[in-house]
This record gives structure tokens, sequence and C-alpha cells, in this order.
């Protein structure tokens, strides 16, 4: 009985945090005026996942802190990000041709995997613009990380289809949690020390 009521006390724990994370998510997203929001949201989001035992007043000052000190140079990302996003999709709308059409989506998806890792192995003092570079070789040098973002993004859109008012309380810090899951692995641990020592080489 003690062992069935500890697992229903730690799933409650579970739908809270993600809740709570998803509202701080959505909170500062706004406070950012959506657009310019969006990405140093994100990756306050990421900050606070890749935590350990974070209460939630801890929780709510390394996403306010990381949000804050992040949102001018991440503004300017996602303007990049935005840009390219719309320079590629605006082809589906030129191209008649449905295997140019399916090229082109296919780009939209590295596009996309390729913003995963962005946020991913994102240093914030460093150049954005660096960064971003870096990002699409990453979708070439981490094949395995890609099909488990893709697999995210599937359930994702699932969700959004069949279960939307559950998604919009947990959808982006669930998805968020499992890109960080993914990203902890051991491939990605020796990629980034493979990082370390050529920056200061």
């Amino acid at each position: 009985m003690n062992v069935i009521l500890s697992k229903y006390v730690y799933v409650l724990q579970k739908i809270y945090w993600f809740a709570y994370l998803q509202v701080l998510w959505m909170l500062f997203t706004l406070l950012g005026l959506g657009v310019f929001g969006i990405f140093p949201a994100t990756h306050a989001l990421i900050t606070v996942l890749k935590e350990k035992d974070l209460s939630s007043g801890e929780a709510f000052r390394e996403f306010r802190n990381a949000f804050t000190c992040s949102f001018i140079k991440l503004s300017g990302a996602a303007l990049i990000w935005h840009f390219m996003f719309l320079l590629i999709s605006t082809n589906l709308l030129i191209f008649q041709s449905i295997y140019l059409k399916y090229l082109v989506m296919g780009m939209i998806g590295l596009l996309f995997l390729s913003m995963i890792h962005f946020f991913q192995y994102l240093e914030t003092n460093q150049p954005i613009v660096s960064q971003v570079k870096r990002a699409f070789s990453f979708v070439w040098v981490l094949p395995k990380n890609n099909a488990g973002y893709f697999f995210i993004l599937v359930l994702e859109l699932l969700a959004i289809a069949f279960i939307p008012g559950i998604t919009f309380f947990f959808g982006i810090s669930i998805a968020a949690y499992f890109i960080v899951k993914i990203g902890n692995s051991e491939e990605n641990k020796r990629l980034q020390a493979k990082l370390a020592e050529r920056s200061i080489s």
C-alpha cells in the first residue's frame, strides 16, 4: 500500500512540475511579446530542466535569470531562425511539383532539427551566428538524436490533434524534458568534450 501511495505522490509531483514549467514558459513568452520571447523562454525552460532537485522558487529564479540574461541575444537569434523558416516555407507556395514540395518539407524538417540542437548546446557567451552554423553541423553528426527528436515531434503533433487540452498545459515542458534527456546521452557528452578541447586549442 505504501509503495502504491508513494508512486501516486510521485506522479502527482511530476504532473505539477511539468504544468508549473509550462506556465512559466507561456508567461515569459508573452512577457517577451511572443515572437521575441519564445526563444529566451525556451532556453530558460531547457536550462531549468538540466538542473536537478529544484524547488518551485529555485526553478522560478533560475528561469527568470536565464530569460533575462539571454533575452537580447536570443531575440536576435529568433529573427534569424524565423527568417530561415519563412524563406524556405514560401517555396511550398512557389513550387507546383509534389516532389519539390516534399523536398521543401524535408528542408523544413532539417531546419527544425538544427534549431533543437541550437537550444541543446547553446552558449550565451558565444556569437549566435557561429552557434547557428554549429547547430546545422550537429544534424549530421548526431543521427540518433535526430531520430529521437523526430519521434518527439510526431508525438507532439498527434497530441495537438487528439488531446489539445492536455497538450496546452503539458506539451512544451514534457517535450523539452525528453529533448534534454536525449541530449544527456554519453554520445553527446563525448561530443561536448571534443568541442571543449577544440575551443581551448
